[in-house]
């Protein structure tokens, strides 16, 4: 589970973009942190990054999808 030291640097915040699955080797439009919904991996991808595509393998537990659980605000 990600893990944060200082609050007043995160909010929570109701969008859209957190609801989505990503696959494997997907470009995301979003930087920030993904969470395997599959076996709770997680990893940090940049905007415009791919997702692994070898990670990680868990053939028992079922296919890895990703859904992104921190959003990585970037000034315009």
């Amino acid at each position: 589970m990600a893990q944060f030291k200082y609050s007043n640097f995160l909010r929570e915040a109701n969008v859209p973009a957190f609801d989505r699955d990503w696959q494997p080797g997907q470009v995301v439009a979003n930087g920030g942190i993904y969470r395997c919904k599959t076996c709770g991996d997680e990893t940090a991808v940049a905007k415009g990054g791919a997702l692994p595509m070898n990670h990680h393998r868990h053939e028992m537990l079922g296919p890895v999808v990703w859904q992104m659980i921190v959003f990585a605000q970037q000034r315009p």
